[in-house]
Parts: C-alpha cells; sequence; structure tokens
C-alpha cells in the first residue's frame, strides 16, 4: 500500500496514510473530515553517474560517514 501526505480541509492538519487504493477517501487521523487534500510529497533519490570512475568520485565527495567504506547507495 502506498504512503501518501494529505491535508485536512477542517482541522488544517498534515498526515501521512497508507491508502489501500486511490478510490478510497482517507480519513483525517485528527478529526476524522473525509475532506484531505493529496500534497506532492518530496523525495530523496541518490544520483549517480555511470562507470566506476563516476562512483569512486561520488563516494569520496559524499562525506557521510557511513560512506567512508563505500557508499550505502551502492557506489
Amino acid at each position: 500500500m502506498p504512503l501518501y501526505e494529505y491535508r485536512c480541509q477542517d482541522c488544517k492538519r498534515e498526515s501521512e496514510l497508507l491508502v489501500k487504493t486511490l478510490e478510497s477517501e482517507p480519513e483525517c487521523p485528527q478529526c476524522g473530515s473525509v475532506r484531505m487534500d493529496k500534497l506532492l510529497s518530496v523525495i530523496g533519490a541518490p544520483v549517480v553517474g555511470t562507470g566506476s570512475k563516476a562512483r569512486q568520485s561520488e563516494s569520496e565527495t559524499c562525506g557521510k560517514p557511513q560512506c567512508a567504506r563505500g557508499c550505502m547507495f551502492g557506489n
């Protein structure tokens, strides 16, 4: 089931909700309203170049401790 972000039109609170189908009406966990606006979500995804040289450069400049032994994203 996908996780979506919604804002309630009644209480104005934002919530992340698991939605079974796009046809189902999510309910606000705070006030119980079904008047919910689906929000655009921001995701984080690593950008990896091609070839071993690009991967080596990416992990060397990352600076994150978990990447010191090789990038956690497979670089």
